[in-house]
């Protein structure tokens, strides 16, 4: 795959980022706000990862290895936690009560970071934190889109700006769970068929970027009615 095309997902995230800050000025409610905020500070630590890699990594003040992994585990952890909060705070059904979910994004945390320092460390992949965000992302959309089904909004599900973050999500952590539940053996014994599996998880993150373009170009939802 041409290397320019690795980079495609920016062009949909920046744009997201930008067209999402009507949120603010039209006074969208709190949840849409909070998403434009994520989706910039998603934009920055893209560019700031990039920059690492092309350049940034070595300059007159010091020179490191031009590896940016460390950067994406570090993000992955609040990353995931805003998906989480995200979702628990929208105006769906609680699967969960308010304690038990606090106590699981704690563990979350702690594991996460236990993973960061001790386990998988900062320069190797942490695919321990993302397969159990991949799964708490999951069970979240999942749980909106049961929903949507029994309070019988399907007809115009597609005017909720929600529905278009949810869809994203859905169908690029549902390729990305599996993938990275078996990247490292991919890695030892099928480097191909990991390296090919890894360009549809770019073509995906491109997808799931321009839902949430999608989103923000949307009318604004009503501060009453469900988002």
């Amino acid at each position: 795959m041409p290397r320019f095309v690795h980079f495609l997902y920016l062009v949909p995230l920046g744009l997201g980022a930008i067209i999402s800050l009507r949120t603010f000025r039209q006074l969208w409610p709190r949840p849409f706000r909070q998403f434009s905020i994520f989706l910039l500070g998603t934009f920055l630590m893209e560019l700031f990862a990039i920059s690492w890699k092309l350049w940034l990594h070595d300059t007159k003040g010091w020179h490191y290895s031009k590896a940016n992994t460390w950067i994406y585990n570090v993000y992955y952890i609040p990353e995931y936690l805003f998906y989480f909060l995200f979702y628990y705070y929208a105006p769906i059904p609680k699967i969960i009560g308010r304690g038990l979910f606090l106590t699981v994004c704690a563990i979350f945390f702690c594991g996460s970071v236990f993973n960061l320092f001790f386990i998988q460390g900062f320069f190797q992949l942490d695919t321990y934190t993302i397969v159990a965000g991949n799964i708490g992302v999951l069970i979240m959309t999942l749980t909106y889109f049961i929903w949507e089904l029994k309070h019988g909004y399907p007809k115009g599900i597609t005017r909720s700006p929600l529905f278009w973050i949810s869809i994203g999500a859905l169908i690029f952590h549902m390729a990305s769970l599996p993938y990275f539940v078996f990247i490292n053996y991919l890695s030892r014994s099928n480097l191909p068929l990991a390296i090919a599996l890894f360009n549809i998880l770019l073509v995906l993150n491109i997808f799931m970027h321009s839902m949430y373009l999608v989103t923000f170009l949307c009318k604004q939802p009503s501060q009453k009615k469900h988002i």
